[in-house]
């Protein structure tokens, strides 16, 4: 639960003069901001990279596929060439 600024008799639950305690409020609030942008800023670039990673996982993927499409055709045709070699 949060501390009470003023106590039930209307006496500030604070010592230091306002002045103060404004100065200091705010400049938390500026690091807890701070902090929080820039916690939101590192999830944006781990949300990025691994976006990257994907893309380029597929596109890798892609092209294994063709290449392995290329090799079975290249084997098809070699293993037709051998067997019309031998036919003659």
């Amino acid at each position: 639960m949060a501390p009470q600024l003023v106590k039930a008799d209307g006496i500030s639950a604070f010592k230091s003069p306002k002045r103060m305690l404004v100065r200091f409020f705010m400049s938390s609030r500026d690091k807890w901001k701070q902090k929080y942008m820039d916690a939101k800023a590192e999830i944006k670039r781990y949300k990025n990279q691994a976006a990257d990673a994907r893309r380029s996982r597929e596109r890798w993927k892609a092209k294994v596929e063709l290449l392995e499409a290329e090799l079975a055709s290249a084997r098809t045709e070699a293993a037709a060439a051998d067997k019309n070699r031998r036919r003659r």
